[in-house]
């Protein structure tokens, strides 16, 4: 409900992050309106089809520990959520290793026999920054910002030993930023160890009624392209924009979240503030692609339902849902997963994952029904190092221009959760 005191605002981007921002300002008595190039809301979720069946190519896995993501969701009605992840297995010097549930003294033995004490001692200790300080589990926490800056001089993998980092690691890294351990900070791991001290479920029926109701909330402009912020006496007052290829329109507003990948933001910032452009433009993103792969029976069993790879493009294998064991989902990332491939390589490249994995897991070969796939050119964002360093430019260059902010996976994180909170904080931020 709009009240007497109410503003105007714009959120820049449909993904997580901006609809984060723009249900904040609309739950706090705002008008807002949500601009998207796209025809559709959701950003790298990556909605398709499979046969009429709607599927999510991109992130779809929502953490037990996502609560404002939940609360989200809830706020749409009535969602019914089932488990994903039954276990871990690993193809590890190529043999296939499964973790399922092993308990600490169990996670202990595989540590240690994955690296030296020293290796084991040190995943523990960072481990326990992030279990016993909810904190840690985002970009920007105290701890980890300083010792991103004691420590990020070299990178991640240099502090542990090189057979930990390929088979620790890197199924860590390449998981969620797409990168190899060379290629992240130790400033940025409290993010990782995150990840994997959640357990996780997923939509029955996706995301995508949860983001039609939202849609019937706020106003939202599909196939809108930001051309221009209009920066007045230091102070944003409106935007340019182009509507399905249209002429560009000036529309006022008494603020503007910035919610889009950094290297999109630093685009559209470099005329208006060039600091803060040259230090988004800095972020790091990886490419990544997908398959999700339709056979005519069952190819994973109830025991193994998923596999990270160790090497090659085929970063990680597995059901699409915990009753889909007939759909699988091939992701490709990491350094040998690129550039993004043509539909030549592609093709290639989902041949041998395929086989990989059926020689792991024996038995004779499976038809396939179809097979939908995706390609983004900056699928994950993999941050940079001395974060803290960084969002400390961030917050002072966004200060100098009255009525804008910033959200995105550049900020606490790359996983849902943090990206919706971005959003939030955003949007809190511009109504103060």
């Amino acid at each position: 409900m709009t009240t007497a005191s109410a503003k105007r605002y714009a959120v820049i981007g449909g993904g997580l992050s901006g609809i984060g921002a723009a249900f904040a300002l609309h739950r706090a008595g705002h008008t807002v309106e949500l601009l998207e190039q796209d025809a559709v809301l959701g950003g790298r979720c990556g909605f398709d089809s499979l046969g009429g069946r709607p599927i999510m190519m991109g992130g779809k896995n929502i953490g037990r520990r996502y609560h404002e993501l939940r609360g989200f969701v809830a706020a749409s009605g009535g969602r019914a959520y089932e488990p994903f992840g039954i276990n871990s297995s690993q193809i590890i010097n190529g043999e296939l290793v499964t973790l399922d549930n092993p308990g600490i003294a169990g996670f202990l033995r595989h540590l240690l026999r994955m690296g030296s004490p020293i290796d084991a001692a040190r995943m523990l200790y960072y481990g326990a920054r992030v279990r016993f300080d909810e904190r840690n589990r985002y970009l920007g926490s105290d701890w980890f910002g300083r010792a991103g800056t004691a420590n990020d001089s070299v990178a991640l993998g240099a502090h542990f030993g090189a057979e930990f980092g390929r088979t620790v690691l890197r199924p860590l890294t390449v998981r969620l930023n797409a990168a190899e351990p060379d290629e992240v900070y130790l400033g940025a791991f409290g993010v990782s160890l995150g990840m994997v001290q959640d357990r996780y479920d997923q939509l029955v029926d996706g995301m995508q009624p949860v983001l039609d109701w939202f849609a019937g909330q706020v106003p939202v402009r599909l196939g809108t392209r930001v051309d221009r912020l209009v920066v007045r006496d230091g102070r944003v007052i409106g935007l340019d924009t182009v509507e399905n290829g249209g002429a560009t329109t000036f529309s006022a507003y008494d603020g503007v979240v910035l919610a889009t990948p950094a290297h999109a933001a630093a685009g559209l910032l470099e005329p208006v503030v060039p600091a803060l452009s040259k230090a988004l433009s800095e972020v790091a993103y990886y490419p990544s692609t997908v398959a999700v792969v339709q056979y005519e029976r069952p190819f994973f069993g109830s025991t193994v339902r998923s596999i990270a790879f160790d090497s090659g493009p085929c970063s990680a294998a597995g059901v699409y849902g915990v009753n889909d064991l007939d759909i699988v989902r091939y992701t490709f990332s990491g350094r040998d997963a690129r550039p993004s491939p043509d539909a030549q390589l592609l093709a290639t490249w989902i041949d041998d994952a395929e086989a990989k994995v059926r020689g792991h897991l024996g038995g004779p070969a499976i038809e396939r029904v179809r097979t939908e796939t995706r390609s983004w050119a900056a699928a994950h964002c993999a941050y940079l190092p001395d974060h803290a360093g960084f969002r400390t430019v961030v917050r002072e260059q966004t200060e100098s221009v009255a009525g804008l902010q910033l959200a995105g996976d550049y900020l606490l994180g790359a996983q849902l959760e943090a990206c919706y909170r971005s959003g939030i904080a955003a949007a809190r931020a511009l109504i103060a």
